[in-house]
């Protein structure tokens, strides 16, 4: 099944001005840890959040488990939504072994509407397993925006450390299904559980450069883009799916085209361009890892 990129049109203009303000003029090299490289760092990092009952909640649901699968998923992400029943009765085999299955959906608390399409898409697929949102500590945060694709589900043992790699994409593969339910009795048992592969970590390493030269592009004609991402703040523009990030930004430079003069049109098509172009690299690197 193919991994869906995330595209959450309310937190797109966050991500870019977090990127921005990273870059500077100087050259220095600010490119950010993607989430393997962050899971490296062990601890999953401290946060505050609701679940979808209203109920706070904080690393401390990590005492509770054995181990703890913390599922990464927005609303307009069909593989997300898809693999949910197979997620329930993943859920059902964790909880026999001391384990659970979390949802953590990465828009929910955006707004009252995101929060109840969540619900109203866990309602259709029958999913009873927990689903929470984060809104609260600023390292969870940057750890959610280095997620390149989605479904994205980590593994979390009691005491908060993070376990192996990030699994992406879809994990309802009935192999895949045996295997999490493997390395969850190989961690009871206090086995180690090393990262799974070299090729993992080159695959980052490329998405990161690609990253990183996409916020270049930004930052290279930072006050027009800047005009763009504002659009999208002030708008609140609806989540589209099925488009590419160049295509969304295109739809968002004509719903205000009439603040850029034709040279400035230019100059954005021109960086769309290349946008596109750096977009498709990143989704062959997450379609072939």
């Amino acid at each position: 099944m193919k991994v869906i990129k995330k595209i959450v049109p309310t937190l797109v203009a966050i991500m870019i001005t977090i990127s921005l303000a990273a870059c500077n003029t100087n050259n220095t090299d600010t490119s950010k840890k993607t989430a393997n490289e962050t899971a490296q760092d062990n601890l999953f990092p401290k946060f505050t959040g609701t679940d979808f009952n209203n109920n706070t909640v904080d690393n401390t649901l990590f005492n509770k488990n054995e181990v703890t699968l913390l599922n990464f998923w927005f609303n307009g992400c069909s593989a997300c939504v898809n693999e949910m029943p197979a997620l329930e009765d993943l859920n059902k085999k964790l909880q026999k072994k001391g384990a659970e299955l979390i949802g953590i959906n990465v828009e929910a608390g955006s707004s009252e509407k995101s929060l109840s399409e969540a619900k109203e898409i866990l309602a259709k697929q029958g999913v009873t397993y927990r689903n929470l949102f984060i809104s609260g500590g600023q390292k969870a945060q940057e750890y959610i925006e280095k997620i390149f694709a989605f479904p994205t589900t980590i593994m979390v043992d009691k005491s908060g450390n993070i376990i192996g790699d990030p699994i992406t994409g879809s994990i309802e593969d009935e192999k895949k299904i045996d295997s999490i339910l493997k390395m969850v009795d190989d961690i009871k048992d206090g086995k180690k559980i090393s990262p799974s592969s070299s090729s993992e970590e080159t695959t980052d390493r490329k998405l990161t450069a690609l990253e990183k030269k996409q916020n270049n592009i930004f930052l290279e004609h930072k006050e027009l883009w800047d005009k763009v991402f504002e659009n999208i703040q002030k708008n609140n523009i609806e989540q589209m799916n099925d488009i590419s990030y160049a295509e969304f930004l295109k739809a968002q430079i004509e719903t205000c085209k009439t603040s850029f003069t034709e040279t400035e049109l230019k100059t954005l098509d021109n960086d769309l361009k290349k946008i596109a172009e750096i977009d498709k690299e990143i989704q062959t690197l997450i379609d072939n890892p």
